[in-house]
């Protein structure tokens, strides 16, 4: 059998880390392309105006929407919130303007 060139080899080496490599960042590229597409103000939106219908149950045959919502109102109750002054509606940390009552909350 030949020994294959420095060429060759070089060739194959690259060929093998693109094969292990391409995968991980394609996915990572989705991941983060999701994240993007991902539109928070219209979750907030949809969420509070199913609660001025008063529901507030999510049933199994809801849409993403509502369990997105749903997960935000979990996470707006952390520890990383900041609570209205006027309203005192929990909001994510570092917004200018409530979510419900459109107060301005004073940055600390």
């Amino acid at each position: 059998m030949d020994d294959p060139g420095p060429y060759a080899l070089l060739g194959r080496l690259a060929v093998a880390a693109f094969v292990m490599i391409a995968p991980t960042l394609c996915f990572l590229g989705l991941v983060r392309g999701l994240e993007r597409l991902r539109d928070d103000e219209l979750i907030d939106a949809w969420a509070r105006t199913r609660e001025r219908d008063g529901a507030h149950d999510i049933a199994p045959d809801d849409d993403v929407l509502a369990v997105l919502a749903t997960e935000m109102d979990l996470e707006a109750a952390d520890s990383s919130s900041v609570r209205c002054p006027s309203c005192g509606t929990p909001n994510r940390a570092g917004v200018s303007f409530c979510r419900d009552c459109q107060g301005r909350i004073r940055s600390s």
